[in-house]
C-alpha cells in the first residue's frame, strides 16, 4: 500500500512569513491554520518592504474597511519600516472587491503619501512587487 504523505503542514502555515515580537501590529505575527489570508499578505508586505529597503520593521495594522454595504469588501493594510538613517517609511496598500456591478475591483499602493501604483482588475499585486514598488518609489519620484 502507498504511503500517503501530506503536501501541507501546521508548520507551512507558521513560516509563511513570521513578524519579530518586537513589531507592533493587531493581527498575530506568525500564520497558523485557519488564519484570515489576508492576514499574511499584510505580514507578507511588512517583511518583503524591509528587505527591499532594507529597513527595520516598526508596526503593521490591518483593517477591514468599512462598507456601504455587504457587497463591497475591502481591507488596508499600513506597513511601517524605520531605516538604519531613521527615514520612515510607511506603505499603505488597499484592495477593494466587490460581487455586484457596477462597482469595478480596485486596488492601490500608497508609499509615503504619494500613489505610484494602482489597478482596477482583479490580479492583485504580490507583498514581493509591492515592496519593489516601495523601494523604486522612494528612490525615483520621492528622491531617496
Amino acid at each position: 500500500m502507498a504511503e500517503r504523505k501530506l503536501w501541507f503542514t501546521a508548520y507551512d502555515w507558521s513560516r509563511s512569513y513570521v513578524l519579530p515580537e518586537s513589531v507592533s501590529c493587531n493581527i498575530p505575527h506568525r500564520g497558523s491554520l485557519n488564519d484570515c489570508g489576508a492576514w499574511n499578505t499584510a505580514r507578507g508586505v511588512l517583511v518583503e518592504l524591509c528587505r527591499a529597503l532594507p529597513a527595520a520593521p516598526v508596526s503593521l495594522l490591518y483593517e477591514p474597511v468599512q462598507r456601504r454595504d455587504r457587497l463591497r469588501v475591502a481591507i488596508r493594510i499600513t506597513a511601517h519600516t524605520r531605516s538604519a538613517d531613521g527615514q520612515d517609511v510607511r506603505v499603505i496598500y488597499r484592495s477593494e472587491r466587490s460581487d455586484a456591478e457596477p462597482w469595478p475591483d480596485f486596488w492601490s499602493v500608497a508609499v509615503n503619501g504619494f500613489i505610484p501604483a494602482s489597478g482596477q482588475d482583479a490580479r492583485r499585486p504580490s507583498p514581493p512587487w509591492i515592496a519593489h514598488t516601495a523601494a523604486q518609489t522612494l528612490r525615483t519620484e520621492l528622491g531617496r
